[in-house]
């Protein structure tokens, strides 16, 4: 494992995406009409992703004629990962990576956004009884994710920096691993990943929670270059994913639980989280360029990028016109 002091570098690997799939969802060609569209989507493991997982269990995307070719990835950094090198042309993604990936250049949009909540608990082991006695503990967080900007507002409000623990990033994949074998103290995360710390610990972990510290978004993304070259297949998209949001506020238990078996969280959490995720496709533009802007100066402040990095003017990152569209239609 590695002491992460500086980030700048994030997407030096970029390219070599595809690797970072788990599982993939084929779709039969035949249970689609003629002249489908075939669309490829990358969904990130999280109960945050609900529409995206509704969608696939009930159809939608079939339903708007499209034909989904769906990519699983242990996070929504790994989900643009494989958007930038082209893996997929739609998926799902916290705000964060998008700021990263527009400071270093690259053309990410936000389309949409699934729900706005805090989605992040500590989790530690027993003798870390406070946020504020993680100083000099090993402290597992995903870099480039809005884990990473979580971790360093919880450090400003105990009084700490990131020179006063052992950032160690990690896949979220390895966080529940990683802690149950002793090499971390803790780790930043959100379900399923609190919850099968807490059953495999036996005992020996707990979830500490800093309330009102950070709302985080599941936002929609895309490239500019498919908003410009494919708009119709995104305005489907989107309308497939309106139908699904639909589907979670008609019956959220039934949400719940299949969102539950997808990611393989007991039903019972998946229920009990439900009401905190907060689902709800909407673009709040002016709330999200706010938000979009100060972790963007909070990242060239703290030296995570690199020196030249420029703010881009995240007016043109957030694009309504499809969601609207969509809506439209």
């Amino acid at each position: 494992m590695r002491r992460l002091i500086r980030w700048s570098d994030w997407t030096t690997g970029l390219l070599g995406i595809a690797a970072a799939a788990t599982i993939v969802f084929g779709v039969g060609l035949s249970a689609t009409p003629a002249g489908a569209q075939e669309i490829t989507i990358g969904e990130g493991v999280a109960l945050g992703w609900g529409q995206f997982f509704v969608a696939d269990h009930e159809k939608t995307w079939e339903k708007q004629g499209l034909i989904p070719k769906v990519t699983t990835f242990a996070s929504g950094r790994l989900v643009l990962d494989a958007l930038v090198g082209g893996g997929v042309v739609i998926g799902t993604a916290a705000e964060t990576p998008v700021v990263f990936a527009n400071l270093n250049g690259l053309p990410v949009r936000i389309i949409g956004t699934l729900n706005r909540h805090e989605p992040f608990d500590l989790v530690a082991v027993q003798d870390i009884k406070t946020a504020k006695d993680i100083r000099g503990r090993r402290i597992g967080y995903s870099q480039g994710t809005n884990a990473h900007y979580y971790l360093l507002k919880l450090l400003k409000n105990v009084g700490l920096s990131l020179a006063d623990i052992n950032a160690i990033s990690l896949s979220p994949g390895d966080f529940v691993s990683s802690l149950s074998g002793g090499a971390i103290d803790a780790f930043i995360w959100t379900e399923p990943h609190i919850s099968q710390a807490l059953t495999q610990g036996g005992g020996r972990f707990h979830a500490i929670r800093s309330p009102g510290l950070y709302y985080g978004y599941s936002a929609i993304i895309t490239l500019q270059s498919t908003i410009d070259s494919k708009p119709d297949l995104l305005v489907k998209a989107l309308k497939a994913l309106i139908e699904a949001d639909d589907i979670i506020k008609k019956d959220p238990d039934a949400a719940a639980r299949l969102t539950a078996e997808r990611i393989k969280l007991d039903p019972e959490i998946a229920r009990k989280f439900w009401p905190r995720a907060n689902f709800r496709l909407e673009l709040n533009k002016a709330q999200l360029v706010v938000d979009l802007q100060e972790q963007a100066n909070w990242a060239i402040e703290n030296k995570l990028v690199r020196p030249d990095a420029k703010i881009p003017d995240f007016n043109t990152v957030v694009v309504t016109d499809l969601l609207d569209r969509a809506r439209r239609e």
